[in-house]
């Protein structure tokens, strides 16, 4: 390699020296632009100019003012010439006149720039009169485009508006800053425009136009001469001149300037490096005309001073960083000499020496004899991009890879597990699917379905799409009606997934709830997608939040251009169905990537031949894609009810005897109306429902009205120390109905007001003595609110109800004086219940739940117990056991095993007290185990079994308890 190193010691002095401009990052600079340009009319005539100039080494780029954004055959074929010659083509198009022009000329400006993509240096969006809204969403589609088609274009804005003081601020602001590199303005505009960029956006440059010989001046090789020097080292990065003042005589005088015309320049300020300039005894250093620079390529500085010519020579010092031997330039003929006596102090840098004063623009390089070459990264600092400019480059990688990926099939594991209640082990529902994306539509092909590992063979059972609403203006897209105001979390870098990543915030710009927030993290190098946390909440519907991870990988590379694609989603759900908040989760995992495989309209089209479930992704969300008279069709009636038949047994002690359980649990989500939806559970001797609105007259508002009925009686008993008071023995039969109101504070938090009313009916039992005075039946009104968060897996409820019951009278055992016992007739219930559920992976999950219940008041009648439909259940505790407090912790543990079976282990414990018996708290252990296995005809057999430790006075009561269910999903 040809020349030095530059020391890292100098390399330091220089950097603060010449205080070099930052650069926002070196790969992703284009190549510098030509400081000078021609003017072509698109007809051609410039073109024997061009070959001059390229005959003379001058670099130089064509400027072409486009008609419009259609086709002219004529002008594109001038354009092809030009691209032929590999010229520098600096292409100006005007902004479309309205909203509805802008997809047409987005359309035609995405033609233009792809044919010309490998010598397209510039394109100009040039703005007249249009709406200011018009222009920035066709600059940001310009800047887009052209940067998805080639990373050596430049976007510049410019036309009548840009050269108006008045129109300019109001079309160029800091918002369309990071979409814009330059500002075109003519030359009788420019006066001014340097301070204002600066202010408004400081890493955007200029362009100058409509350059022409200057009236007056004799010269004709003048005008080009001066301006060439004094746009060097400034904002004003390339001039256009009409092709008249490209002569003979100027194309001569630029000859020598070739190494000027394509070096970068920083000005120096004289007094920095004691730059003192002389005629004589004269210091002219204020007076004479003048600019110093530093070559940031070569690190060399250039002297270029003006003046009358005389036979005085100008004597020049200053300090120069790097030894050479300097030479002298005249700008207009062409003539070099060597400066007169010249000398430098190796130990202080200063050199001197006498130069002509010829009245011509003179140039002194210092260091024309040196050949130090340094790293430029040595000398320029890395800025730090605004938020913009993030988003804009962001978009422009998204682009660029849309465009290369035609199409890609990868395989798909869907798995969703919700909880129906607290002491329910919940439901897993997985789904393996072929993934088909491409430009026409994203479509799914299900290849098994399976629920608690119960794979369904044949025609699987109706499973409802529970999507939250459809967002229309999603984060990041370049749209019209931009939805989202961007912000930069930190100070720093963060590391996601090996990626180096910018960690990005947004939220919406305008009041709409439905819209995300969240965050984005965006790849420093490739600006890629890394990873999307996003939030919707107050939607409405049953589904009424959503709060999303989606995670993207790097699967391949096409030319230099890196894919990343979609991996993983993590998403939680909270639903309102049967009343209730229920938090669904849902994983998906996507692998084995084929990107543009030459085999996906085939495969494709096999999957819509089959009979296989599949989906499609629509405007309005995900539809099933049905099969009608032999072609796939998006069928616009989405699954609105779920049937099961359950069939089985449950054994509690507290019952006579086994409650045979046959019946139907049926959900229609469009009960009446899509608004409305039911949920019911008819078991033979039990049935329990609710209607409910998961939207009522607002967005944040629902209602739903339960009931539940039960036609076996239960045992209501009675347990001292000495054991069970059988003389005291009553059966029971409950039937209960309520109101529920719900008011969503935030996407996470529900407030509501509930009413309920219960009918109690008390009858004798076979072992009741005469004298004991049943409890009158009596209908119970009960008033309460709860609040609800549900979030992160995590669940927080308290809840309080205040009740009463009607014509409440004296009961139990007559004492000596002939009195019954008196009890309150109102009584006040409240719970405390924390819960978080852990998903460790596909096969294996993690509940917890902590819950306290309280209450004043309560009689036998009303304290808590442990049925087996009851919220307060522990693993083989009957529900004939009760207390007025209960503290409980309880856990479990689900796997899958083998992808056929599932396992539920459950540990519980529960803290009870009774007044009557003992004041101290009491422990209640229980155990537990449930297995769901396949059963003949597409059935799953679930068998759940409990054992528990039950106080002394209870042991007559028995503490196993047993479920054996079959259930079959219906069509």
């Amino acid at each position: 390699m040809r020349g030095i190193i530059v020391p890292l010691r100098l390399l330091v002095v220089m950097a603060a020296w010449c205080a070099a401009t930052p650069q926002a990052s070196a790969q992703d600079a284009p190549p510098p632009l030509p400081r000078l340009a021609i003017e072509d009319d698109g007809t051609g005539s410039a073109l024997p100019l061009i070959d001059r100039a390229e005959s003379a080494a001058i670099p130089a780029a064509v400027r072409v003012i486009l008609p419009g954004a259609s086709a002219d055959p004529a002008l594109d074929a001038h354009l092809t010439s030009l691209r032929q010659r590999r010229v520098p083509l600096w292409l100006s198009i005007p902004a479309p006149a309205t909203a509805a022009d802008v997809d047409a000329w987005r359309t035609a400006l995405r033609l233009t720039v792809d044919r010309h993509a490998a010598t397209l240096a510039v394109l100009e969006v040039a703005v007249d009169r249009q709406p200011s809204d018009v222009v920035a969403f066709a600059v940001r589609v310009a800047a887009t485009e052209a940067r998805a088609s080639t990373a050596r274009v430049r976007l510049a804005l410019g036309g009548d508006a840009m050269n108006d003081s008045a129109r300019r601020p109001v079309v160029y602001t800091a918002d369309l800053a990071p979409y814009v590199d330059l500002l075109t303005v003519s030359e009788s505009g420019a006066a001014g425009v340097e301070e204002w960029l600066r202010r408004i956006d400081p890493a955007a440059r200029i362009l100058i136009t409509n350059g022409g010989q200057r009236p007056g001046d004799p010269a004709a090789e003048r005008p080009i001469v001066d301006a060439v020097v004094d746009e060097l080292g400034t904002a004003f990065v390339s001039h256009s001149w009409r092709t008249s003042a490209f002569t003979e005589a100027a194309l001569r005088a630029l000859a020598p300037l070739t190494d000027v015309l394509s070096h970068e320049f920083t000005v120096v300020e004289g007094e920095k490096v004691g730059l003192k300039l002389a005629i004589g005894q004269e210091d002219v250093t204020t007076s004479l005309r003048h600019r110093l620079l530093f070559d940031t390529d070569t690190f060399s500085t250039l002297l270029i001073y003006w003046g009358a010519a005389r036979p005085d020579a100008l004597a020049v010092s200053l300090r120069v960083p790097i030894e050479g031997t300097p030479g002298v330039l005249d700008l207009l003929n062409g003539e070099r000499s060597s400066l007169a006596e010249y000398t430098r102090d190796r130990s202080s840098s200063e050199a001197r020496g006498l130069a002509r004063l010829t009245g011509r623009p003179m140039l002194v390089n210092f260091n024309e004899g040196a050949d130090a070459i340094g790293e430029q990264t040595g000398v320029s600092a890395e800025r730090r991009l605004s938020v913009g400019e993030i988003i804009s480059r962001h978009q422009r990688q998204q682009l660029a890879q849309d465009r290369l990926v035609r199409s890609y099939i990868a395989n798909a594991r869907m798995q969703q597990y919700f909880r129906p209640t607290e002491t329910d082990p919940g439901y897993d529902v997985v789904t393996e699917n072929r993934y088909f994306v491409a430009e026409d539509g994203i479509e799914w092909e299900e290849l098994s379905f399976a629920v608690n590992n119960r794979k369904f063979s044949g025609e699987r059972p109706p499973y409802p799409l529970l999507q939250p609403e459809k967002v229309l203006a999603l984060p990041l897209q370049l749209r019209f009606d931009e939805g989202y105001r961007y912000r930069l979390a930190g100070t720093g870098l963060q590391h996601i997934d090996g990626f180096e990543c910018y960690e990005v915030r947004f939220e919406p710009l305008r009041d709409d709830p439905s819209l995300y927030r969240g965050t984005v993290w965006i790849d420093r190098k490739t600006f890629a997608r890394i990873r999307l946390h996003a939030v919707q909440g107050e939607l409405p519907g049953m589904v009424i939040s959503d709060e999303e991870t989606v995670s993207y990988r790097r699967v391949t590379t096409i030319g230099n251009q890196p894919i990343f694609l979609l991996s993983a989603l993590q998403g939680t759900q909270n639903v309102l169905i049967a009343g209730r908040t229920i938090r669904m989760d849902k994983r998906v995992t996507f692998s084995d990537f084929r990107v543009n495989d030459g085999d996906f309209v085939e495969l494709r089209a096999s999957a819509r031949q089959s009979d296989r479930v599949m989906y499609r992704e629509t405007p309005a969300g995900l539809r099933y894609y049905v099969k009608r008279d032999g072609e796939r069709v998006v069928s616009e009636h989405p699954t609105a009810s779920v049937r099961a038949l359950a069939v089985g047994l449950v054994a509690d002690p507290s019952y006579a005897f086994p409650l045979p359980i046959f019946g139907i649990n049926y959900i229609d989500f469009s009960f009446g109306n899509s608004d409305t939806q039911l949920a019911m559970l008819f078991a033979g001797v039990l049935a329990a429902g609710n209607v409910q609105r998961p939207q009522f007259g607002s967005k944040r508002l629902d209602a739903s009205l339960d009931f539940f009925a039960i036609a076996a009686p239960s045992s209501e008993r009675v347990y001292e120390a000495a054991g069970e008071r059988e003389s005291e023995r009553l059966l029971t039969w409950p039937l209960t109905t309520g109101l529920n109101l719900g008011w969503r504070v935030t996407p996470f938090q529900t407030m509501k007001l509930q009413y309920q009313l219960r009918f109690d009916g008390y009858v004798r039992d076979t072992t009741t003595s005469e004298e004991f005075v049943v409890p009158s039946s009596t209908v119970t009104n009960g008033i309460g609110g709860s609040w609800e968060y549900n979030r992160g897996g995590y669940s927080v409820v308290l809840n309080g109800t205040w009740f009463n019951r009607a014509g409440w009278k004296p009961w139990g055992e007559p004492q000596a004086d002939g009195s019954l016992l008196a009890t309150p007739a109102s009584y006040v219930k409240y719970t405390a219940s924390v819960s978080r559920d852990i998903l460790i992976d596909a096969f294996q999950k993690i509940h917890l739940n902590a819950a306290w219940f309280g209450g004043r008041d309560l009689d036998r009648f009303v304290k808590y117990q442990f049925g087996m439909f009851d919220s307060t259940r522990i693993h083989g505790v009957p529900a004939a056991v009760r207390f007025g407090e209960l503290a409980m912790a309880r856990g479990s543990y689900s796997v899958n095993v083998f992808d056929q079976y599932r396992l539920d282990l459950f540990l519980d414990q529960a803290w009870g007290k009774e007044e009557h018996a003992d004041r101290n708290w009491q422990a209640i252990p229980g155990i537990g185990a449930a297995f769901n296995l396949p059963a003949p005809w597409n059935t799953i057999l679930r068998a759940d079994v409990g054992k528990s430790w039950l106080p002394d006075r209870y042991g007559s009561l028995g503490s196993m308890s047993l479920q054996i269910m079959l259930l079959k999903p219906l069509r």
